[in-house]
């Protein structure tokens, strides 16, 4: 990402999770458990797994970026944000093509991974997804009160590896519209 005022910055990551709130609200809530449930194949997630995926990834990263918010000696916000070399590749890794299409297939580590880590439940997937939604917009406001560069944040795979938070949010962000995008699609290919 080129450089972009952290206002508007943060505002973007609002407006694509607030996009999310909805698509879930419209799109998933209505469908029955079974549905969401169902894989399109054996190897292929099913909508509530992709969402269950995302909340096992909200589950480290809403604590972990609070904590680190609330705690950080960073607290003169910058006015614009850069990302960095190893953000840029997290991050991107996870964007979905301009033409909102997996660019390419990643695979999933095992505890984030819903047919390998069967603790992973879709009981109530929509309700904690829309509930980290919340939270996660809660965040972004307070990340206004420190510097995003400078702010750092443990990878949730490889935690001596740092990220800073700018590149964090990014990532979230990003990593949801993958999902949800994947999400929509095992419903279309159940429901034809």
């Amino acid at each position: 990402m080129k450089r972009i005022a952290v206002e508007v910055l943060l505002k973007r990551i609002a407006i694509l999770t607030n996009g999310f709130t909805q698509e879930v609200t419209e799109n998933f809530l209505n469908q029955t458990v079974e549905d969401l449930n169902e894989q399109p194949n054996e190897r292929s997630w099913s909508a509530a797994q992709c969402i269950e995926h995302l909340n096992a990834y909200y589950r480290y990263y809403i604590p972990v970026l609070k904590g680190r918010i609330t705690n950080s000696r960073f607290i003169e916000p910058g006015t614009h944000f850069i990302s960095s070399p190893l953000g840029k590749a997290v991050y991107r890794s996870v964007k979905l093509g301009k033409v909102k299409n997996v660019k390419r297939k990643l695979k999933s580590p095992k505890d984030y991974n819903p047919l390998v880590n069967k603790s992973l439940s879709t009981e109530n997937v929509l309700t904690e997804y829309l509930a980290h939604n919340r939270e996660f917009i809660d965040l972004l406001k307070d990340a206004e009160t420190i510097d995003l560069r400078k702010t750092k944040v443990p990878l949730s795979l490889r935690p001596v590896v740092k990220l800073n938070i700018g590149d964090a949010l990014l990532f979230m962000v990003y990593h949801n519209e993958r999902h949800i995008f994947q999400a929509k699609n095992a419903l279309t290919k159940i429901n034809g």
